[in-house]
């Protein structure tokens, strides 16, 4: 057996770590052309941040979500989502960001920055600072909810 683990590929080596800043380089210096952002909804509640998609100039657009198990936050290069019935569990809404969203506020503006944020336990990040012409806007996995805000 521990011949086998042996010849057994090193996934950590082969595969780099992709932080937000290394995803989101190609897009610094452009300009953010819409943000739309995914609500889980259930009568009776407050709508739920899942996840949100920024895009840029040129039709790039790039999506944050929560990691899986283990993972934090996910940001990758995808086509916005789409509205969903969940049944009894209510619906997934994609609507235009808009105040008090901190997106909304950098939709016109150039990205002219991205610095990772880390916990003091993580080596992956689990969060991100993007920074534009007048607004910052941060993200993070935190304990497996999405959580943003602008300043």
């Amino acid at each position: 057996m521990q011949r086998a683990a042996l010849e057994k590929p090193n996934f950590a080596a082969r595969v780099p770590i992709m932080f937000p800043s290394d995803v989101l380089s190609p897009v610094v210096g452009s300009l953010l052309e819409r943000a739309e952002v995914q609500w889980h909804v259930v009568t009776g509640d407050d709508d739920s941040l899942m996840r949100f998609w920024l895009t840029f100039t040129g039709g790039q657009t790039y999506g944050f979500h929560v990691g899986a198990d283990g993972v934090a936050l996910d940001v990758i290069a995808e086509a916005p989502g789409i509205d969903a019935d969940l049944g009894r569990y209510g619906k997934l809404e994609v609507r235009p960001a808009r105040e008090p969203d901190p997106p909304a506020s950098a939709v016109g503006q150039r990205l002219v920055g991205v610095e990772n944020l880390f916990s003091g336990t993580s080596q992956s990040a689990i969060g991100a600072r993007l920074s534009f012409e007048t607004v910052t806007v941060s993200v993070a996995d935190c304990d497996d909810e999405l959580r943003w805000g602008a300043r």
